[in-house]
């Protein structure tokens, strides 16, 4: 059943036309790993903070293992080498996570 679904019919009393929901699982994921890679960068480059308090950090944020962020940051290192080439990098990722704190 798609997600919302009884919630709608409870209140509008149709049903929804199944053949319109569209599923894709996975599909924010390179996005939220893309988003982690800047924020450990943030973290680790900018504010300085050592390779375990950068892991804790990001726990908090995106409510992942300290493991799973690991892998996730090896995963994305060819982003973290092009934030590193970047010239001003906290207008960059102003610009691409506005919704962040970069100071």
């Amino acid at each position: 059943m798609a997600l919302g679904t009884q919630f709608a019919q409870s209140i509008l009393g149709e049903e929804l036309n199944k053949s319109t929901v569209k599923s894709v699982k996975g599909i924010y994921t390179a996005d939220r790993n893309y988003a982690i890679a800047c924020r450990f960068y943030y973290h680790f480059t900018i504010k300085g903070l050592r390779y375990e308090r950068c892991l804790s950090e990001l726990q908090k944020e995106f409510n992942l293992s300290e493991l799973r962020i690991a892998q996730l940051i090896m995963d994305e290192g060819d982003s973290l080498e092009k934030l590193k080439a970047e010239k001003n990098v906290r207008k960059f990722l102003t610009t691409k996570f506005p919704f962040y704190n970069w100071n």
